[in-house]
């Protein structure tokens, strides 16, 4: 039996595994969280049959489409039965709910598993995400961390999100740091809006509490935007102001950068070399000398001093007044009083 549903009705229910049958293209810019790519179509196929279909003969499109979807139907029994005998319940979906979809969702009522078909396919998904998420203006009230580079202030998030602490890492989900040096720290490409706003939903819906915790940004992410009721009520938060000294804080970003499993001296110097323009030729050309002889402690310091802390100056002033200012020693301390803060004055209610 094929159960036709809208995404609305469907998109909270636990037990579901969502089949997304578009190409991997399409899945790359966005999909339902946790979807399956099962492709109906590879991206040179897809690209083929619509030349096809615009440019010469639209039946000749269609019997092409079912030849290159029949070799697959095979892939889409052999999960979808393992997925039936794990007790989860199929969702199938292509862009508009139409032929992909409702071309293996017959093939699989045929073979006796029933599914269900979103209604209106991954178009009706992102309208649902937009709509929703405008909803969420107002809802949470956001504990935002500032501070020069290498106070800490992604590692804090990471931690308080050990501890079970809400948090929305906004450059987590751009895949992207916003900084010359963020291909390090992002190996991934960095993520569109779409497959954002997806992800953002997502960490909002998970939200207990009435807040969450935020890092400072600008409103512009890499390749994504931050939505102006989001960044308005980012804006209108508690802002608290994280300290360190400069040890740590060169520590912090050694242990970011250097003291990992896939450190890429070469990366490093293409950031170093984007910096010309700020830095000059013969403080660039310094700077490449010394990671070439991994003194690092050095790079890191001049790169703090001469570069990242005018920039971050600029941003901490216009804040103004900060709720609360963390100066910490060890970092576990800040991720403590951070908690306190939360518990005992937001989720207290008092006023700013």
């Amino acid at each position: 039996m094929i159960n036709i549903v809208k995404i609305e009705d469907i998109i909270n229910k636990d037990n579901m595994v969502y089949i997304d049958v578009r190409s991997p293209n399409e899945y790359k810019i966005d999909t339902i969280p946790g979807a399956i790519n099962m492709p109906i179509l590879t991206n040179e196929e897809r690209e083929e049959i619509g030349y096809i279909y615009k440019q010469i003969d639209a039946e000749k499109a269609k019997v092409l489409g079912l030849e290159y979807a029949s070799k697959k139907l095979v892939d889409f029994y052999s999960l979808a039965n393992k997925i039936k005998k794990n007790g989860k319940e199929i969702v199938l979906f292509c862009y508009r709910g139409g032929m992909r979809s409702k071309s293996v969702a017959k093939v699989l009522d045929a073979m006796g598993l029933n599914v269900f078909l979103i209604e209106g396919g991954y178009k009706s998904y992102r309208r649902y995400v937009l709509k929703t998420l405008e909803e969420y203006d107002n809802k949470i009230k956001f504990i935002v961390l500032h501070g020069y580079t290498g106070t800490g202030k992604t590692k804090i998030l990471t931690l308080l999100e050990r501890r079970g602490e809400p948090v929305l890492n906004l450059e987590y989900l751009a895949q992207n740091s916003g900084s010359v040096f963020g291909n390090i720290y992002f190996k991934e490409e960095s993520s569109t809006q779409k497959k954002f706003d997806s992800m953002l939903l997502k960490k909002l819906k998970e939200v207990k509490n009435n807040y969450m915790f935020v890092e400072s940004e600008s409103k512009r992410i890499g390749k994504v935007v931050i939505h102006d009721f989001l960044y308005d009520d980012i804006t209108n938060g508690y802002h608290i102001l994280i300290k360190t000294s400069l040890d740590n804080r060169i520590k912090n970003i050694i242990d970011e950068y250097v003291n990992i499993q896939d450190y890429n001296e070469e990366l490093i110097i293409e950031s170093i070399n984007k910096l010309k323009k700020r830095l000059g030729y013969n403080k660039v050309e310094e700077l490449i000398k010394q990671v070439k002889m991994r003194n690092f402690d050095y790079v890191v310091k001049e790169l703090m001093v001469e570069y990242y802390d005018p920039l971050y100056k600029y941003s901490i002033d216009k804040v103004g007044h900060f709720d609360k200012i963390i100066e910490y020693r060890n970092i576990s301390e800040a991720v403590d009083e951070l908690i306190d803060f939360a518990k005992n004055t937001v989720l207290r209610g008092d006023a700013k």
